[in-house]
């Protein structure tokens, strides 16, 4: 056949093709190339964890035309860290409709989690679509503490940091809106009940009580694995506020011996707690004695002592200093030498002196230890031979006295009990007939 001839056959062949279809629609095959991967179900479900989705996850892979494209492979990949997390079939081919089904079991993280549908091209760069899933938390199973534990502060103090406790579910993702009592034996928390918020967390603030030492606090939860969670702080003593005489005063030794019991002071907070390792020093006022040691510590229950050894005879005196807070005189009498102190004669009363200082109180409170004045004779030795009646009065700042009273001595003492109803500062002037007076150190009475 010449050229011609072929030229007219393939004309002949091309316009029998175009008559055969008589104005009707025209179908061609497709060109076999995926061109096309869209989402036609499964995506944005909402599910809990390490759970399978009520809707299977699908695609349809369509060619360039629009046409579906059956027999393709699509692969299901888990593009999220979501431990458990499952797609079954991972690599379907596509059906006669171009679709591709998998099926998804959740992983056991809360959140988003992500699979990919990928079709490969060969050289060209495959098609991808991602679905996603929102995933909460599975029912709250969990109480646990988080933070706070193990704090310290002064006692009736407010700790620096809150009680926080998480709530999880059985695969540890932290679940919202679940109601957590507070209590505690000892002091208040803010909030009595929280709710936890999206992270699984739910606070209050704990204010110690007023005792030192070990404290604690709980946080409840009905029904959870953990409940209730025990948190621990440890009180601590607040700043020094009061110096109290324990024990050891009004004794008697021979002069130059050792008194028999100690010396016993006791540092104190605002709450009346023991404030420890804090010093106090022993001072000899009169006497010539001394101490076995000038310092020393207060312990864990605010106490500190020392020996006493007396010097000359008659009235010894020591006082317990703690700078900033308050002082505490100790009396002694030491007996021994020849009648008077080696004088000789009778003793003859010449002077009045504070045996026992006031001390710094609040308005309407009774003082303490009470204030104690006695009577001296040249020796410095108690007058005990003859009761002495002692005025004591109180001199406000302007050096106006605004009360007095009187007390016979007893044993060369007198006694006095004092309640001062005004806030102010002090001082007390003890005298007695044929004595020159002699005033107190200078105290104050605050507000209760």
């Amino acid at each position: 056949m010449n050229r011609l001839s072929a030229a007219l056959s393939t004309f002949a062949l091309i316009t029998s093709a175009v008559l055969a279809c008589n104005g009707s629609d025209l179908v061609l095959p497709g060109d076999g190339a995926a061109a096309q991967l869209t989402i036609t179900q499964g995506d944005g479900q909402p599910g809990s964890p390490g759970t399978p989705l009520p809707d299977s996850l699908e695609v349809q892979v369509l060619d360039s035309r629009g046409e579906p494209l059956p027999g393709t492979t699509v692969t299901f990949t888990v593009v999220s860290e979501a431990p458990g997390a499952q797609v079954s079939p991972e690599a379907p081919k596509t059906r006669a409709d171009g679709t591709a089904r998998a099926s998804w079991v959740l992983g056991q993280t809360s959140g988003t989690q992500s699979v990919v549908a990928q079709v490969d091209r060969g050289d060209a760069e495959p098609l991808e679509v991602t679905f996603n899933a929102s995933v909460g938390p599975a029912p709250a199973r969990v109480l646990a503490s988080a933070a706070g534990n193990d704090q310290s502060a002064p006692a009736r103090s407010q700790l620096e940091n809150p009680l926080v406790v998480l709530v999880t579910d059985g695969f540890g993702n932290p679940v919202a809106g679940v109601a957590v009592a507070w209590n505690t034996e000892s002091g208040t928390v803010d909030l009595a009940s929280s709710l936890t918020g999206d992270d699984g967390k739910a606070s209050t603030m704990w204010t110690l009580g007023s005792s030192t030492g070990a404290q604690s606090a709980m946080a409840t939860s009905e029904g959870l694995e953990g409940s209730p969670v025990t948190f621990t702080a440890t009180a601590l003593a607040g700043s020094p506020n009061t110096l109290e005489l324990v024990s050891g005063n009004n004794q008697s030794a021979a002069r130059g011996a050792e008194l028999q019991d100690p010396l016993v002071v006791r540092l104190l907070d605002g709450a009346g707690n023991g404030v420890p390792n804090r010093a106090v020093s022993w001072v000899v006022a009169t006497g010539g004695g001394s101490v076995s040691a000038v310092s020393s510590n207060t312990d864990e229950n605010g106490r500190a002592s020392t020996r006493w050894t007396l010097g000359s005879q008659g009235a010894n005196t020591l006082n317990a200093v703690v700078s900033g807070v308050g002082v505490i005189r100790f009396t002694a009498n030491a007996t021994g030498g020849g009648g008077g102190g080696g004088g000789g004669g009778d003793p003859v009363a010449t002077r009045l002196d504070f045996r026992v200082q006031p001390s710094d109180t609040e308005e309407g409170r009774t003082m303490s230890p009470s204030v104690q004045v006695q009577v001296l004779d040249q020796f410095d030795n108690l007058v005990t031979d003859e009761d002495f009646p002692i005025t004591l009065e109180l001199l406000d700042k302007e050096n106006e006295v605004r009360a007095d009273g009187t007390v016979m001595t007893r044993s060369g003492v007198a006694t006095f009990t004092i309640r001062i109803d005004r806030r102010g500062d002090y001082r007390l002037r003890a005298s007695t007939d044929g004595l020159p007076s002699v005033e107190s150190d200078r105290f104050k009475v605050t507000k209760d």
